[in-house]
């Protein structure tokens, strides 16, 4: 069931973005096989659709604030920690070369503000990637997710 349940939420964000209802997306995925119990199609749905809406409004708070509840996604998920902030990292291999833009997520037990979790992401390109440092442009916040319980 979890690659199943994987599979349909990849699904469900191009099926938002083309305007699907919920029903009607639900009874696609049964068509093709891909099925699980309604309760939890539905909540991981709603999980989708708020993130989708979310997405982006993070951009707009500033540095040294904390994040409101109405620019985050509350989201059901099992996630590790209560916090998920995804950022867009902008990074050149040469000069003469165009801007690759990628997403990272950095998780946490406390609310971040865009500043504190920009710079985790800064850290944890320097932990992992020390060489390619350099060739980083840019890290803007993109999203933020909070978990809640059901």
């Amino acid at each position: 069931m979890p690659l199943k349940r994987a599979t349909v939420i990849a699904k469900m964000r191009g099926a938002f973005r083309q305007g699907v209802s919920g029903s009607r997306f639900l009874a696609d995925m049964k068509v093709a096989g891909l099925s699980y119990r309604r309760t939890d199609m539905l909540a991981d749905w709603r999980s989708v659709n708020e993130i989708e809406k979310k997405e982006g409004a993070i951009r707009f708070v500033r540095k040294d604030y904390y994040p409101a509840k109405a620019s985050m996604a509350q989201v059901e998920w099992a996630l590790s920690k209560e916090f998920m902030y995804k950022v867009k990292v902008a990074s050149r291999t040469r000069p003469d070369e165009p801007i690759t833009e990628r997403f990272a997520n950095i998780m946490s037990d406390r609310a971040l503000t865009p500043k504190e979790f920009e710079a985790l992401a800064w850290e944890m390109i320097k932990e992992q990637s020390p060489k390619r440092i350099g060739e980083v442009e840019a890290i803007t916040g993109w999203s933020a997710v909070q978990r809640v319980m059901e």
